[in-house]
């Protein structure tokens, strides 16, 4: 078996994905040891920089019209989909 894989010489270089499990981790970690009520921020570096960017004002829009279709008490039927 290859050393790198029983651990014998150790990996320089995270994939993006092991960098992003890893800050998760470490994220959820904090946010349980943290008292009720406190604000726990990290620095995000470019763990995240080929996520996708979504506008906030589109995922209002959408959640807004979700409301909206489901307070309409059947009156009218959602023909968008």
């Amino acid at each position: 078996m290859a050393p790198q894989m029983t651990g014998e010489i150790p990996m320089a270089d995270l994939t993006k994905k092991q960098l992003q499990e890893q800050f998760i981790d470490e994220f959820l970690r904090r946010l349980r040891e943290a008292p009720p009520g406190t604000r726990v921020y990290m620095r995000v570096g470019d763990v995240f920089r080929d996520a996708d960017v979504v506008s906030i004002d589109e995922l209002r829009a959408a959640r807004e019209a979700a409301l909206v279709r489901d307070n309409d008490d059947g009156k009218e039927k959602d023909t968008s989909r």
